[in-house]
This record gives C-alpha cells, structure tokens and sequence, in this order.
C-alpha cells in the first residue's frame, strides 16, 4: 500500500522532476566550477613537473615492453620507476612538497560538497511543500513559489539535516572499504550492496518524519526528533522494511537505464528517484497520522491501520492500553 500510493503520488507530480532536473543541473555546474577552482591548479602543476613526465615517459615504456615480451626493456622500466631514486619517488617527493595546498583544497572541496548538499536538500524541501499541498487539497503550488516561501524552514531543516547525512555516508563508505580490505572481492561486492542499501535505509527512516512534519502540521524542527506517540513507534520496523524494498528498487531501475541507454535515461531516473523518497516520506506521514490524502483527482486514501480489520484489534489495544494509563493517573491524583 505504501509503495504503491507513493509510485502513483510520483506520477501525479512527474513534472517536478524536470524542476529537479534543472535545478540540480545548475547547482552541479557551480560546484563543478568552485571544484576545478581548487583542484585544477595543484593538479597541473604535479602534472606539469619533470618528475610526473619522467614517470609518463617510463611507464609508457613498461607497457609496451610488457605487450612486446621485451624482458630486459620490462626490467629497466621497472627499476626507473619503482627503485629508491625512481620516477615514482620524485613524484612522491613533489607532491609531498604541495601538501599543504593540498590539503586546504581537500578541505574547501568538503565544504563545496556540504554547500550543494544544502543547496541539494533546499530543493527537496520546496518539492516536499509542493507534494503535500496536492495531498491535502490536490492544489497546484509552483515550485519557485514554494521555495521561497519555505525558504527558513528550508534553511533550518538542511543545517540539521546534512550532517547527519553526511556523518551516516562518512560510515557507510567506512563500512564498505572495511569489507573491501577483508573480504574477497566477488563476497565483498556482494555484502557491499547489502551494506549501502541497509544504510540509506536506516537513514531514510531516522529522517523520514522532520520534513512532513514541518510542512503538514507545521511543527518545529525539534519536536520532529522525537515520536508523538506509541503507534508512530511501532510502525519504524514497518517503514524500514519498506525503505528495504524502495532503495533496491531504485537502484534496480537505475542500473537497467544506465545499461539499456548508456546512460542517458539516468536523467530522468534519478531525479525521479528523489522525488519517489519525497513521496514516500509523506505518504509514510500521512498514514502512520491517519489522515485521508488525495492520490489522484477523484481518488482519495485512507489510513489502511486504522480502517482494515488486519490491525483493528492492534489499535483498539494501542488505545485501550493509553487510557488505563490515563484512568490510573486520574486515581493517583484523587488519592
């Protein structure tokens, strides 16, 4: 039901992926730009050293020596580069010499990265308003509109937003060169995919309440830390498990389109596949909330846990057990 309602949301609101498209174009071709700014000059100053043509020149050699079976002409290129005074030590020697530019450009290139992922999650927030407003009253708000008017929300939600996003890829990335170093490569690449998909998982159900919560109901960045009542935490193992479902999905449609198109459907895939999160994360909201939603013009949704007799006896329990609790704390105050 939550796929489902979250794939046709998507297609009700396939023109925001455009939006995104573009958006994210421009936001890539200025960090591209602040990128080579930084990069570009160290770069080819290393590039451009004696020692670094001298290693070219040498490994040019070993190559065609290698594909020539010329053994003597193999040695010789091996001992130019790799001996204690070779070509490859002289680079090691130059670039040792630039770190400490080296290491601010490293730096900056972190902070251009954090800058458009706050650009980045700006534009998700203004599509999540966007989406929100056509489930409650299936109304048409511009995109330009709703980013400028969630401008502070916006704001607000990305500072909190992106480094715990980053801080949970920072350990992803971790994870994975761990199982590289360890494991065989076919068993790594397996557990890899396991790993990456398990932990954009986890953090899509740590985050997936802030953003509806801001725009639906208005509720400030820190009461969104936190779950409102037992039902909304009974239902994490649930949203999880779909998060599962999504992120293999989403990988799946991505992979077919970069191989049957050589990679240019990726230009309609993966915006579209930021937009489905978006939706996910409100249809998630506005089910776990109980409250009907407009998926498309003449179909409206409905809570399906608190309508359908699979989970009606687990929520009259929920609420029997919530008001024994109150009637208990209503005796103590008499007594």
């Amino acid at each position: 039901m939550l796929f489902r309602n979250s794939i046709r949301l998507l297609m009700e609101n396939f023109k925001n992926v455009y939006k995104i498209l573009l958006y994210k174009l421009v936001i890539s071709l200025v960090a591209g730009a602040l990128y080579c700014a930084m990069v570009l000059p160290e770069a080819l100053e290393i590039l451009n050293s004696s020692a670094m043509q001298e290693l070219l020149t040498h490994a040019k050699t070993l190559f065609s020596a290698f594909f020539e079976a010329d053994a003597t002409l193999l040695s010789e290129a091996k001992n130019a580069i790799f001996s204690t005074d070779g070509a490859l030590r002289k680079v090691a020697e130059v670039v040792l010499a630039k770190a400490t530019p080296i290491l601010f450009a490293f730096i900056g290139c972190i902070c251009v990265y954090l800058l458009k992922r706050f650009a980045d999650t700006l534009c998700y927030f203004s599509v999540g308003s966007v989406v929100n407003d056509k489930m409650s009253t299936y109304a048409e708000t511009p995109f330009f509109a709703s980013y400028v008017a969630n401008l502070g929300k916006a704001s607000l939600y990305a500072v909190v937003y992106v480094p715990v996003a980053f801080a949970l890829d920072l350990l992803t990335v971790g994870f994975l060169l761990l199982l590289v170093m360890t494991v065989r490569i076919f068993p790594a690449l397996f557990f890899s995919m396991i790993v990456l998909v398990v932990m954009q998982s986890v953090k899509l159900t740590l985050t997936w309440l802030w953003m509806p919560a801001m725009t639906a109901d208005g509720k400030k960045l820190r009461e969104c830390f936190r779950y409102a009542d037992r039902i909304e935490k009974k239902q994490v193992s649930k949203i999880f498990a779909t998060y599962i479902v999504d992120v293999y999905v989403v990988v799946i449609v991505n992979v077919i389109a970069a191989l049957c198109t050589f990679g240019s459907a990726l230009l309609i895939t993966v915006p579209a596949s930021y937009l489905f999160f978006v939706c996910q994360q409100y249809v998630n909201y506005y089910t776990i909330k109980g409250k009907k939603y407009f998926i498309t013009y003449d179909r409206i949704a409905s809570n399906p846990d608190r309508g359908d007799r699979e989970h009606f006896f687990d929520y009259i329990d929920d609420t029997a057990q919530d008001k024994n609790v109150v009637v208990q704390d209503t005796t103590e105050e008499k007594q």
